[in-house]
């Protein structure tokens, strides 16, 4: 087919080239513009949209063209004029051939479920206008060429709009277990159910869904990768919108599609879990795979670099893995870890705004105590919220440690927080500008030196009241440094607090691990 292509331009162009010569004007500077059009799409890529149209036109004036020039060999006006309409139909060919290239380029998920697409209707009313006109200026060469216009344009949509079934594409159901946030990847076949190839688009409703590749054509099967990251409170079956085009691109199919049925298990409920087997049976415990934790990264005891992470507010400048700061163009921090007498520290905020984020909490908070039972390390816990410390204790073993995190999940309480429109101040940033002002002597320096040591000074009173500051600093109090605190917040009401403090105890050798996932 494509090599046909070639020879029907060729053939256009030498009776366009014949009726520019021979026709007399008007019909000779159409055949001009048309001659000089197609060579032009010849020589040079151009969109198949504009093919389209070059096409039509050259359906419309080919036959106009040409007729002067058949009267040289038909003196009949009625043989002459059908022979002009016929002389066309490399064109329809050409037509055909842009059809198929531009077809997979126009969804639309806003159509009915079976609908014509916004290029069979503009072609369609192209045919009705030249019909019209035809009929009003009186000329059989026009409508000659557009009956078989309309010829071609009415079977393909009808064979297409019948022959294609409602339901075009079949995926096979699939179901899987997974827990609350974690990444899932499964294969799903696409089953062709129409006898042609089809143009498909598949747009997950949920933002937590991605497939690839969503844009694809299928003739008979096709693989289709999916990847989910269900939140607690999405769908237990996503739904997919899938849009399907014949190959010339006339008729557009919609589906709503339910292929994946998923049973999510919230982290809380299964982090409770995993630690009441461990409770249960520790002696013949086995560690749980990784991937099905929460992100909390403990280092191996008895070395000393511990690993690097993204530069977090309060962290020193020199702590800078310049290194990796330049290769993954961010800031990076290096952590360390010096003995391997090294306790932890847990601190948790148990203030969250939804149960999307409370699920993740407890998640979180029963799986570091976990895994620092398995690791057999000793810890401390610091609980608050938006209003009080929630519970501080000493160092403890473990095994009580994570006792009192699962006891902690019921104290995790839902508040309604005001939205906030600016971020949260950089702490380390604002004391840096200040110190920097101080060496300024000019006025406009010092003013702006006052506002930010205000602005310093009024985070700092408010921190030393939060109730993050009072339970860290009364755990800190009892707890040999060195130690690490896991710092597992949402960062809604302690920011600022959380900053403060953390700054003042990496200066007494406690470091730091954020837990947010």
């Amino acid at each position: 087919m494509k090599r046909l292509i070639p020879v029907c331009r060729v053939y256009l162009l030498v009776i366009l080239l014949a009726a520019t010569v021979l026709s007399p004007f008007p019909y000779s500077l159409a055949a001009i513009v048309l001659l000089a059009a197609i060579a032009y799409s010849a020589a040079r890529p151009v969109p198949p949209r504009l093919k389209i149209g070059l096409s039509v036109c050259a359906i419309v004036l080919t036959p106009l063209a040409a007729e002067p020039v058949l009267s040289y060999w038909a003196s009949s006006p009625v043989v002459r004029q059908g022979l002009a309409a016929i002389l066309m139909l490399p064109a329809l060919f050409l037509l055909d051939s842009s059809l198929l290239q531009n077809a997979g380029r126009q969804f639309d998920s806003e159509r009915n479920r079976r609908d014509l697409t916004p290029t069979a209707r503009a072609l369609l009313t192209t045919f009705m206008v030249i019909l019209i006109l035809a009929l009003v200026i009186d000329n059989l060469t026009l409508l000659f060429a557009d009956t078989i216009f309309g010829i071609y344009l009415i079977d393909t949509s009808a064979v297409t709009f019948f022959t294609i079934p409602g339901e075009p594409i079949n995926l096979p159901g699939v179901w899987r277990r997974t827990i609350a946030g974690t990444d899932v990847s499964l294969s799903l076949l696409a089953r062709n159910n129409a006898p042609m190839i089809l143009h498909c688009l598949l747009s997950p409703e949920d933002k937590w869904v991605k497939i690839t590749p969503r844009h694809f054509t299928v003739e008979r099967n096709m693989s289709l990768d999916v990847h989910f990251t269900p939140p607690l409170a999405g769908p237990s079956r996503p739904k997919m919108h899938l849009a399907t085009i014949d190959p010339r691109g006339f008729v557009q199919r919609n589906q709503v599609l339910e292929p994946v049925e998923l049973h999510v298990i919230p982290r809380a409920k299964f982090a409770e879990w995993l630690a009441h087997q461990f409770l249960e049976q520790s002696g013949t415990w086995t560690a749980v795979p990784l991937s099905l934790m929460p992100e909390v990264r403990l280092p191996k005891r008895g070395t000393d670099y511990y690993g690097s992470r993204s530069y977090q507010p309060s962290d020193m400048l020199k702590d800078i893995d310049w290194k990796h700061t330049l290769k993954l163009n961010r800031l990076t921090i290096k952590e360390y870890i010096e003995t391997s007498e090294r306790v932890f520290i847990i601190a948790a905020n148990l203030a969250v705004s939804n149960p999307e984020e409370a699920d993740k909490l407890a998640g979180n908070l029963v799986g570091a105590a976990l895994t620092l039972a398995q690791e057999n390390i000793p810890a401390a816990l610091a609980a608050y919220d938006t209003k009080q410390v929630i519970e501080t204790t000493p160092v403890l073993e473990p095994r009580e440690i994570l006792h009192r995190a699962l006891a902690l999940v019921k104290a995790i309480s839902i508040v309604d927080f005001t939205p906030r429109v600016l971020q949260p101040t950089d702490v380390t940033r604002l004391r840096r500008d200040i110190n920097q002002l101080k060496q300024v002597s000019s006025e406009p320096a010092k003013r702006l030196l006052n506002m930010l040591q205000f602005e310093y000074e009024a985070i700092r009173k408010s921190a030393e009241k939060h109730p993050a500051a009072l339970a860290l600093t009364s755990v800190t109090e009892h707890t040999p440094a060195p130690a690490t605190i896991i710092v597992i917040s949402e960062m809604n009401h302690d920011s600022e607090a959380l900053a403060l403090t953390l700054e003042k105890l990496a200066r007494q050798d406690f470091t730091r691990i954020t837990v947010r996932r």
